[in-house]
């Protein structure tokens, strides 16, 4: 249970878990864990990050905890993200907030859905949309948990949840999903074509965009593979679109201005034979 919040606990989890305050005084005079300050401990092998974020007063949240849970997360967010609890510190303004009062403290690194509250608030609403799809498509959340967990939340954020796609396998998808739509152009998620398999996304009739996750994506095995789905989609009657990474986040003015040229010529809404 420790090792599951970098090492760090507080003194109501170890007492839920079973422990005695006679046991825990005792697991720090044998030195097994150290005071770290009121109600907290850790392990003498427990994460730098997390321990440093605990003793400061705060939590770790929004996007460094949704990193520790495995979800896709959008580059420019540098730094630990953490938080007070209500009962911490007033002032803090270099500490990440969301709307509405600050979550009580259940663990030193939040939940995912805690932590998508805080989120909420911090990141943009292309990255707040990328960190919801990214927890439903890990199985970490479901569309309705999403619905009823923000009810309460701005319109702005309500409206942003409803832009959520539990398919999107990956932040490049969301991300050019959303930017295409906002065009006013009609994009299919995940779209299966027969021999082929599922395409990322599907623009118009017969554009089909495929995405790098990440940098460097693509080794030896997918580079076959990648060039043969080409080929079955051209086939087909499809237009193929590869895309990577950097040409979606830092070169998308250009990567965008030639895709304006596909819609402008019409083809991509021409229906594959």
């Amino acid at each position: 249970m420790i090792e599951k919040f970098g090492g760090v606990v507080s003194t109501r989890q170890l007492l839920e878990s079973g422990q005695s305050e006679e046991a825990i005084r005792r697991a720090v005079d044998a030195d097994v864990l150290r005071r770290l300050r009121h109600g907290w401990y850790a392990t003498f092998d427990a994460d730098l990050e997390v321990v440093s974020t605990v003793e400061d007063g705060c939590l770790v949240t929004c996007i460094t905890a949704l990193t520790r849970h495995g979800l896709w997360i959008p580059e420019g967010h540098e730094g630990v993200h953490s938080r007070v609890t209500r009962y911490g510190r007033r002032q803090s303004h270099d500490r990440c907030r969301r709307h509405g009062r600050p979550t009580p403290a259940v663990g030193a690194i939040d939940d995912v859905m805690t932590a998508l509250h805080y989120a909420a608030r911090c990141c943009s609403a292309e990255d707040f949309v990328i960190l919801c799809d990214s927890a439903m498509h890990h199985g970490k959340l479901t569309e309705e948990q999403l619905r009823t967990e923000f009810r309460h939340s701005p319109d702005s954020i309500r409206r942003l949840i409803e832009r959520r796609d539990k398919l999107a396998g990956s932040g490049t998808e969301t991300a050019v999903r959303l930017r295409l739509r906002a065009a006013g152009e009609t994009v299919e998620v995940q779209q299966h074509v027969p021999g082929v398999g599922h395409i990322d996304l599907l623009v118009g009739e017969r554009l089909a965009v495929e995405l790098d996750s990440r940098d460097h994506h693509t080794g030896v095995t997918n580079y076959e593979s990648d060039r043969r789905r080409d080929r079955l989609l051209v086939a087909d009657g499809y237009i193929p679109l590869r895309l990577t990474y950097g040409q979606v986040f830092r070169q998308w003015e250009a990567t965008y201005a030639d895709i304006q040229r596909i819609m402008r010529q019409q083809i991509h809404r021409r229906r594959a034979c």
